[in-house]
């Protein structure tokens, strides 16, 4: 077994076994390789933080052997392999309107799953999965965990920038599910908030709550008892209150808390080094927090390199503490201003939520909270798996569909998002995944129609009109980036990272929409043209 198929079987351990064939040739392997070996530890390690019910099948002996050959591996590798583990992961929609977002300046990324080149001396992208692998850690133990942050939005003079901030806030429902929302942090110019954010987590039971509160009042929490889920409700118009609903038979608790509380709750909790020529991760240096302790700064770009000049200015600086390796601060940065700060305030055991798990200490305080200017609740930023139907009554433009699958490709699914850049109204993401694949999305926004079209019409080129009057834009220079980007924004349902060189079209419709259309490889021109044609209305 060579390096990459060993990698391959590690990467792959949070979701599936290796088979009995593939575990022994893997013991050979790792015993033979200090890298390799390495990963597999962290692998365990990860294993232990986030599902501490798995028990893996190696032998106490080969947890020996391995163990070794890791304390006896070199320090300093020429090339280091570096690999990261895939924890069950959150992908936001945050991606889907990035294309405009960078001509407008205005939506953060949080959610890319980053992808680097190999890095050279310390490594940006091991630091930041060990990073998420330490603050899944942090509720794997047996004592209750209560932790304190701040989402700090910091004055800035643009309004629009200071309207377009936000941060993902995800929920969990009675039936154990997701429920993906959008804290929008919305501010006038030149002026803050803070926005304190309170979680407690008991490992034994699973049971947790979260507050997020402005100047003392709640504007969301959600929590479970052990029997009932309960969320505050805060209406438009009336009175804000507690919703209590039962779980359901086979409800069970999350395996991964640190995805829904704590300081990264909402971001993506496992980074994916497969990825190729997408999101970046480089090493700021370090710098001394005010306790003395050491950290080291990451700059996280969201977007792939090729884009619009203002990606370069557009990125997350992640502090991370060398004490205990877990997140410090995540700040969200364009041109050396800093529009958002989450910071970690505290962090402690035993101490009990006097709101309680089933928030009945904010229940009369809820009942005087309003919906205000400043930060909104927009609830189901994306809804999984909606039939065409849907899509048709809740979009308030006209849709399209493909009334032939491609070829290549499986059944058709469809996702129901946000659109960050013109809410209330709904983009959908359509995506095909093909057995060679070359799987399809195609995104249809109102965001895109108002921005995205008359921007491509300046400097494209129409490459193909369908018989029913569709034409092909070829957004030169920039179309693979589009199509990463899409791929990318698809990748719960396809299950894959975009291909380094990927095909990537904007469409016109006869009605005016600019429809943008991705697929993960190369098609053939004829192959092109079969799909186009076959783009009807929605109905």
């Amino acid at each position: 077994m060579q390096c990459p198929q060993c990698i391959e079987l590690i990467d792959n351990l949070l979701i599936a076994e290796p088979t009995d064939a593939e575990h022994v040739e893997m013991v050979r392997h790792l015993l033979e390789c200090p890298d390799c070996a390495r990963q597999y530890a962290l692998a365990q390690q990860a294993l232990a933080a986030i599902t501490p019910s798995i028990q893996l099948r190696a032998s106490a002996d080969f947890k020996e052997r391995i163990m070794h050959a890791i304390s006896s591996a070199t320090a300093q590798q020429s090339k280091p392999i570096v690999r990261v583990l895939k924890a069950q992961t959150l992908y936001i929609a945050v991606t889907f309107a990035v294309a405009i977002a960078l001509m407008i300046v205005l939506i953060p990324l949080f959610i890319f799953g980053p992808n680097v080149l190999r890095p050279k001396g310390i490594s940006a992208l091991n630091l930041l999965s060990e990073a998420s692998a330490a603050e899944a850690k942090l509720f794997s133990g047996t004592e209750l965990i209560h932790m304190i942050n701040e989402i700090i939005v910091t004055p800035v003079a643009d309004p629009e920038l200071a309207q377009g901030r936000w941060f993902p806030l995800v929920s969990l429902e009675a039936n154990g599910k997701p429920r993906f929302n959008q804290l929008a942090l919305s501010a006038e110019a030149n002026k803050g908030y803070t926005v304190e954010d309170q979680s407690w987590y008991d490992p034994p039971s699973g049971r947790f709550t979260r507050i997020l509160t402005v100047d003392n009042k709640p504007i969301f929490a959600n929590s479970f008892d052990g029997k009932n889920i309960y969320s505050l409700e805060i209406p438009t118009t009336g009175k804000a209150k507690v919703v209590q609903n039962p779980i359901v038979k086979d409800f069970q608790p999350p395996r991964s808390p640190a995805e829904f509380l704590g300081i990264a709750a909402g971001l993506k909790s496992g980074l994916d080094v497969k990825d190729q020529g997408t999101a970046r991760i480089e090493d700021a240096g370090k710098v001394k927090l005010n306790d003395g302790t050491e950290a080291r700064l990451l700059k996280f770009f969201g977007l792939p390199q090729g884009g619009p000049k203002e990606s370069e200015d557009n990125y997350f600086l992640y502090t991370i503490r060398e004490d205990n390796n877990t997140i410090e601060k995540i700040e969200w940065l364009l041109k050396g201003q800093s529009l958002m700060i989450v910071r970690r305030v505290k962090t402690e055991t035993g101490q009990e939520s006097k709101s309680g798990w089933d928030l009945a200490g904010i229940a009369e305080k809820a009942g005087s909270t309003t919906a205000q200017a400043g930060p909104l609740i927009r609830l189901d930023m994306i809804i999984m798996d909606v039939a065409v139907e849907d899509m048709v009554k809740k979009a308030d433009y006209p849709t399209y569909i493909f009334d032939k699958d491609p070829s290549w490709a499986d059944d058709r699914k469809i996702t129901d998002i946000l659109d960050i850049g013109s809410p209330p109204h709904r983009m959908f993401l359509i995506t095909y995944k093909a057995k060679d694949h070359r799987h399809v999305v195609l995104i249809q926004s109102p965001t895109y129609n108002k921005m995205l079209g008359p921007k491509v019409k300046e400097k494209g080129k129409v490459i193909y009109t369908s018989p029913s009057g569709i034409k092909v834009w070829d957004i030169q220079g920039k179309s693979a980036w589009l199509a990463q980007i899409l791929l990318q924004s698809a990748r719960s349902t396809i299950q894959e990272p975009p291909v380094a060189e990927p095909t990537g079209y904007l469409l016109e419709t006869p009605d005016g929409t600019f429809p943008a259309l991705a697929v993960n490889g190369k098609i053939t021109e004829e192959e092109l043209h079969t799909l186009i044609d076959s783009l009807v209305p929605a109905k």
